[in-house]
């Protein structure tokens, strides 16, 4: 145990940084003073369930809910908070045991499931309001005799259906009007009552004259049941009779016909293969894609695509846990000037070593990252190392600068606190601000917010550069007038070196274009994807400053590098 003092002292260096951390990414309901105050309770807390004997993890999992509670409830925070607590409790509250790392680590497990736990019991209860809100406001009731069913009956039916017959085959066709809210809003329920009302009578007379079993589930979704299917084509035919049935207009009680479209979720299977809930669910994961990427149409479960979109939810719910236990490492891809041979700088590429699944290469996590907010504490952890890396080699070997390029995503961007904080890494590393090279894409350079901080970022020293040159929205008017220091042409582009007619062909001319106008404009030109000779001789020819490809060497970790300087 460490004496009560030093403890406190500690305590306090660390919530005032959680403080900083915590208003720096959300706007609460208190003031930076009563956050100050709650983050200290809670830190007083994780360190009195550190030092407990016996030690136990559970004082772990109702912090993360009572940070929920308090209004610190959104994956970049939990990122934010279990990447400081990993970097710096333990140095702070001087626990220096043998086992402290694994106690701490065990303990932001707890506050990740108890966090994540609580987060989704919020979501629940406020959907679960909104649903009882809208329901004492009105009673939804369409006066038809046509469709008088509901989820239990189309569940009931489907049991019936599927018991005792494993050799048949059903069919759903999940049906969800587009934008029914709208209709609602602006022109009252009464007229979204009748839109249901005239719906259900359609898909009613529609089942009955081709033998099929329809159903009312929800406010704006009903379902038709294809019973002893020859293959999914005739419920796909089933789903396009549907959305013509519904695709007439709908007069509505002011005389205003009324356009209503509607996506549908299909899918079929042999009884022996699912049971009632299952084939709803895929009929509703279905329904998701047509919502989100066909929207008016319908589209067919594919159980692949599920599965692999269940095992990204998975590795989504592990990342929290992942960035505090380090598994996320970085490895550096040479950039290389043409002209000499020699490495001009190093470009860090995140991995994912994962205990189960290996190495996960980040196409497969970053979106992940994105979507949850946890890009935002991956990238400033990534950004660390990378300058921590680049001030070795640096220090090592003066004379000859080598610089680190990292790349930055579009939410990092947006973070008004980015510039401050590249700016506290260079001084805390001692990196010069011209080795450090931030890549974007084009498409960050159509938001303002974004060119204004990367207008920051170049004021400082900070070098830019166009990643995937070629390959986005940019208007090449524009580009003289962006903060941009460096064109990065997409590796497709060297694909245009290789075959028999590559030195004449208009692809040729294409790139042979864009290497003009990055030296035309004073900006430095790197075409990555070069895996041949000839394609290094033919770019250095063009005018190409640096390249990066397999060619010139993979990536690797920052040893291969640090061993390739001293052997040049």
């Amino acid at each position: 145990m460490i004496p009560s003092d030093g403890r406190t002292a500690g305590i306090d260096a660390f919530t005032r940084a959680w403080t900083r951390v915590v208003t720096g990414q959300t706007v609460l309901r208190h003031s930076r003073e009563e956050v100050y105050a709650l983050l200290e309770r809670f830190a007083r807390r994780l360190a009195e369930a550190l030092h407990a004997e016996p030690f136990a993890a559970a004082p772990g999992r109702q912090l993360g809910a009572d940070l929920v509670a308090a209004g610190i409830a959104t994956p970049e925070l939990l990122g934010g908070t279990t990447m400081l607590i990993g970097r710096r409790f333990l140095a702070d509250v001087r626990m220096l045991r043998p086992d402290a790392r694994a106690r701490l680590d065990e303990l932001l497990g707890a506050v990740a499931t108890g966090f994540t736990g609580a987060l989704i019991d919020q979501t629940v209860a406020a959907q679960e309001a909104l649903r009882r809100a809208e329901l004492a406001k009105r009673t939804l009731t369409v006066r038809t005799h046509t469709v008088p069913r509901n989820r239990d009956a189309l569940l009931r039916q489907l049991g019936d259906a599927l018991e005792g017959h494993p050799r048949r085959r059903l069919g759903l066709c999940l049906i969800n009007l587009d934008r029914f809210r709208t209709v609602n809003e602006s022109l009252g329920y009464r007229s979204g009552d009748q839109v249901l009302g005239t719906v259900a009578h359609r898909l009613d007379r529609l089942a009955r004259t081709a033998g099929h079993f329809a159903a009312h589930l929800d406010n704006d979704t009903f379902v038709l049941l294809v019973a002893d299917t020859t293959g999914p084509d005739e419920v796909t035919k089933a789903a396009d009779e549907a959305l013509a049935a519904i695709a007439h207009t709908f007069p509505i009680n002011n005389g205003y016909n009324l356009p209503i479209g509607a996506s549908v979720g299909v899918v079929e299977q042999a009884a022996a293969d699912t049971d009632p809930a299952a084939l709803l669910g895929a009929a509703e994961q279905a329904l998701a894609w047509a919502k989100r990427e066909r929207r008016g149409h319908w589209m067919v479960y594919d159980p692949e695509r599920a599965a692999e979109e269940s095992a990204r939810h998975a590795l989504s719910a592990e990342m929290p846990d992942a960035l505090t236990r380090g598994e996320f490492v970085v490895e550096y891809q040479p950039l290389v000037d043409l002209a000499t041979g020699h490495l001009a700088g190093a470009e860090a590429l995140v991995r994912w070593r994962h205990p189960v699944h290996g190495v996960i290469m980040p196409g497969r996590f970053i979106d992940l990252a994105e979507h949850t907010g946890l890009i935002v504490p991956l990238g400033e952890d990534v950004l660390r190392r990378a300058c921590v890396q680049a001030a070795a080699w640096h220090a090592a070997d003066p004379d000859r600068p080598m610089f680190v390029s990292v790349n930055v995503a579009e939410a990092q961007l947006r973070r008004p606190g980015l510039p401050a904080m590249v700016r506290a890494i260079l001084d805390e590393t001692g990196l010069p601000e011209g080795l450090l090279h931030l890549e974007v894409t084009e498409n960050v350079l159509l938001d303002p917010e974004g060119l204004g901080t990367l207008d920051d970022l170049a004021r400082m020293g900070v070098r830019i550069s166009l990643d995937d040159f070629g390959t986005g929205n940019c208007r090449l008017a524009e580009i003289s007038n962006l903060p941009v220091h460096t064109i990065k042409i997409a590796g497709c582009f060297a694909g245009y070196l290789k075959g028999r007619h590559a030195a004449d062909g208009p692809d040729h001319t294409v790139l042979t274009a864009m290497i003009k106008l990055g030296r035309d404009l004073g900006l430095a030109v790197t075409v990555e994807g070069i895996e041949t000779e000839a394609q290094r001789r033919r770019l250095l020819e063009l005018g190409c400053d640096t390249g990066q490809g397999y060619h010139l060497g993979r990536p690797a970790p920052a040893e291969h590098i640090t061993e390739r300087l001293t052997t040049s």
